[in-house]
């Protein structure tokens, strides 16, 4: 068993565990930022913030001017990376698609990173993880995979998902955890 620091240690490492595994390169900033949004969704209010539908936070964002619409954006950002990325499965439950909480996510860091911030990251952090926002979404969700303990059930979900998508990055999961599947063991 691993000890850490701290939960921004434990985080870094499966942070560059995972832009490694899928091949997706990030600057340190954007890193720096990825492992404090990790790490801030281990606090309590934070996770509270989950429970607010995106179009009442768009609407208390827009109502507001300056560096306070810049900050409650970027918390739209950072809630909908996180739902999309790491809490995928309970996304679907409150009728979220990912693709909706994609689009939410890459305007509200576009939109925060051209706001006027008194104190926060650097626009050009946000404007990366607008751009590349799918990239960070697997990133994350590569994490989620990294630390969770399978069932047999969720293996048989993870396998379900394969099926229908054929996406060689499940097919990597899938393998990792000792399930050995072609398409054409699948089509025989």
């Amino acid at each position: 068993m691993e000890i850490y620091r701290d939960v921004c240690s434990f985080f870094r490492e499966r942070l560059l565990q995972a832009l490694a595994a899928l091949d997706i390169w990030a600057a340190e900033p954007t890193e720096q930022y990825l492992v404090n949004l990790l790490s801030s969704f281990t606090q309590a209010e934070r996770v509270q913030s989950l429970h607010t539908p995106f179009v009442d936070s768009l609407t208390q964002a827009y109502s507001t001017w300056g560096s306070e619409r810049a900050a409650r954006l970027r918390g739209i950002g950072d809630s909908a990376l996180f739902l999309s990325g790491f809490l995928s499965e309970a996304m679907e439950h409150r009728g979220v698609t990912r693709p909706y909480c994609i689009a939410i996510g890459q305007r509200a860091y576009g939109e925060a990173g051209r706001q006027v911030f008194d104190q926060g990251p650097d626009p050009e952090v946000l404007f990366d993880l607008a751009r590349r926002f799918s990239a960070f979404v697997r990133v994350l969700d590569e994490i989620r995979e990294q630390t969770s303990h399978r069932t047999d059930g969720e293996l048989l979900q993870l396998y379900g998902r394969w099926l229908i998508s054929g996406s060689p990055e499940l097919l990597q999961r899938l393998g990792r955890h000792g399930v050995s599947v072609t398409r054409h063991d699948i089509d025989a």
